[in-house]
């Protein structure tokens, strides 16, 4: 039984180890994911391909601060500056730039995070950046929301045709940087649930995991080894019997002889 114990000491020894390094490669994949996210947001932030004229009106396409309307010498005009107030069509642009350039920020902020693996606990490093992925998915989500309100303002009425409504691209189609905002805002969630799960993970990788094998492992080695030591001291007590008997037989075997 003892054996036993030691032999499965062993191997959840093994498969705790195991365990250690499959998580700490998620970890490792993670944390690249998230890099790619903030590069991808914010290349997502500054380009005003969000929404533009498919051929019908006045070509021309729509960021978030930044929008380039086709003049008569065919060539695009762009308008529009982030640290600008006046520079943005209505207030409802201005917010979805807001947002979204704060979820870029954030993701920035979970980057240099990740330093903190160096001086921190890992499961605390993930709870924070979880934390901070799931307010940069909130504030990318709300941008996107927000942003078609700001459809009804007469510029964006000349390119698209919409009669100045909100929330009607009229003949304009999405573009590309709307759509990976889009998708960013699921990659982001599942970012920030892979964080608390590999935290969890990490809250059951404690020492004393360690210290309990090692204490199984020493305790299965001082069974062995005075049970070996009881061995021996028996086989020692029989040779040391066995030794008597015969010298008990030969001394009688001499007495017999004599009184003969």
């Amino acid at each position: 039984m003892e054996r036993e114990t030691v032999i499965e000491d062993r191997l959840s020894k093994i498969y705790h180890t195991n365990y250690v390094r499959n998580s700490r490669a998620i970890c490792v994949l993670w944390g690249i994911f998230t890099v790619c996210y903030a590069i991808l947001n914010i290349v997502c932030f500054i380009q005003p391909q969000w929404i533009g004229d498919t051929g019908v009106a006045t070509a021309g396409f729509f960021g978030l601060f930044k929008y380039c309307v086709l003049r008569n010498n065919n060539e695009f005009e762009c308008q529009g500056d982030f640290f600008d107030a006046d520079s943005y069509l209505n207030s409802s642009f201005h917010a979805a730039a807001v947002f979204i350039g704060l979820s870029a920020l954030l993701f920035l902020v979970c980057c240099l995070c990740l330093l903190l693996f160096l001086f921190l606990n890992t499961a605390t490093v993930l709870r924070i950046c979880g934390w901070i992925q799931v307010l940069g998915a909130i504030f990318m989500f709300l941008g996107c929301v927000i942003f078609p309100n700001g459809w009804d303002h007469k510029t964006f009425n000349k390119v698209c045709l919409n009669d100045s409504k909100a929330y009607d691209m009229g003949s304009c189609g999405i573009r590309w940087a709307f759509i990976l905002a889009i998708i960013l805002i699921f990659d982001a969630t599942i970012l920030a649930i892979l964080a608390f799960v590999l935290a969890a993970k990490q809250a059951k990788l404690l020492p004393e995991v360690y210290k309990k094998m090692e204490k199984s492992d020493f305790n299965g080695y001082a069974s062995d080894t005075m049970s070996k030591r009881s061995g021996l001291h028996a086989l020692s007590d029989d040779r040391y019997s066995e030794y008597s008997h015969r010298s008990e037989k030969s001394k009688r075997s001499i007495h017999s002889s004599r009184a003969a």
